[in-house]
């Protein structure tokens, strides 16, 4: 192959990796936002629960959503860097 051939090969192929990487960027976003909404359901659920087992479960389940939407969001930054 010539050169140019090669570079037209070699931008396809960082092209398609970028595509990728914004493809999943997307994804996660869309993903964070919805563990958002998940997390102010859940607080809003937690001070009316008067069951003690519902509200151990509400409340772990809530500890959960925070720590996950905590790594979602880490790993956007580590994306949005790159």
């Amino acid at each position: 192959m010539k050169s140019k051939k090669l570079l037209a090969a070699l931008g396809d192929l960082l092209d398609r990796k970028k595509s990728k990487k914004l493809e999943y960027r997307d994804e996660l976003k869309a993903l964070l936002a919805k563990l958002e909404k998940k997390e102010v359901q859940l607080q809003e659920k937690i001070p009316l629960e008067k069951n003690k087992h519902k509200l151990e479960r509400l409340s772990k389940e809530l500890e959960v959503v925070k720590v996950q939407h905590a790594k979602g969001m880490k790993t956007l930054r580590q994306l949005d860097v790159e």
